[in-house]
C-alpha cells in the first residue's frame, strides 16, 4: 500500500474494494481444535481466530463430555502462522458473575486527571494517547479483596504507523493480486518469507514485546 496505505484502508472499510471469497485470513485459517471420537476419526470441535502476530489472548473451548477413554486432542494450525505458549485442562465447575469496577482516580504522570477518569468511564468516549503518555489508574477493590481474581477490560483504536521500509515496497500490482487472488498472493510469497524467516525470528526475541 505505501503512501496510500490510508486510502487503501478506507476504501475497504467503505466496502468499495472488490475482494475474492477466500481472503489471506481465511484461506491461513485459524487455530483448529480436533477431538477424536470412538472410531478414531478426528472432529472439529472450534475454531480460534486472533489479531496477531503480536496480540495476545487467551482462549477457552468448552470440550465434549469426557469418557472413560483416554481423551484425544489435536491442534491444527498452518506453520509458522501462529506461536503457542501454553495448552491445558481445565474443569467448569460453576459460573462466576464478574462484578465491574470502574477506575475511581486517573493520574497522568503522577498528577490526578479529572477529565481522563470522567472519560474513562464514559461508554461513549473514548480516551486519546499519544506515544509516550502514561496513565495509572486506581480501583476500589469490594471487602475481602484476596479471594478474588483481577481482570482488566478494555477498549481501543490503534493507529498503525507507517515505515520507510513499507513505502519503498509500494506495488498497486501486487496489492490487487492479495485482493483478487490471495491464493496465488500466498504461493509469490511463501518463499521470500522462508528465506527471512530465521531471521524475522531472531529480531522478534530480541524485541520489547518479547523482552520488555
Amino acid at each position: 500500500m505505501g503512501n496510500d496505505a490510508g486510502y487503501w484502508l478506507a476504501q475497504r472499510e467503505r466496502r468499495m474494494i472488490k475482494q475474492n471469497r477466500n481472503p489471506i485470513t481465511k484461506l491461513m485459517g485459524g487455530i483448529e481444535v480436533l477431538v477424536a471420537d470412538d472410531h478414531h476419526r478426528w472432529r472439529l470441535i472450534e475454531t480460534i481466530n486472533e489479531q496477531g502476530p503480536l496480540a495476545t489472548d487467551v482462549h477457552l473451548i468448552p470440550l465434549p463430555i469426557l469418557t472413560d477413554k483416554a481423551l484425544k486432542l489435536r491442534l491444527r494450525m498452518t506453520k509458522g502462522n501462529w506461536r503457542i505458549d501454553w495448552a491445558a485442562l481445565t474443569t467448569m465447575r460453576r459460573q462466576i458473575d464478574a462484578i465491574p469496577l470502574p477506575p475511581v482516580q486517573a493520574e497522568k504522570e503522577g498528577i490526578p486527571d479529572t477529565l481522563a477518569q470522567q472519560v474513562l468511564t464514559d461508554s461513549v468516549q473514548v480516551l486519546t494517547t499519544l506515544p509516550g503518555d502514561e496513565y495509572t489508574l486506581y480501583f476500589r477493590t469490594p471487602g475481602g479483596a484476596d479471594d478474588y481474581e483481577l481482570f482488566l477490560e478494555s477498549r481501543g483504536y490503534y493507529l498503525e504507523w507507517i515505515r520507510e521500509e513499507w513505502i519503498t515496497e509500494e506495488n498497486p500490482r501486487h496489492l490487487r493480486q492479495i485482493f483478487l487472488r490471495p491464493h496465488a498472493a500466498l504461493k509469490r510469497l511463501a518463499p521470500e518469507f522462508k528465506r527471512v524467516e530465521a531471521e524475522m525470528e531472531d529480531h522478534f526475541w530480541r524485541s520489547r514485546y518479547a523482552k520488555p
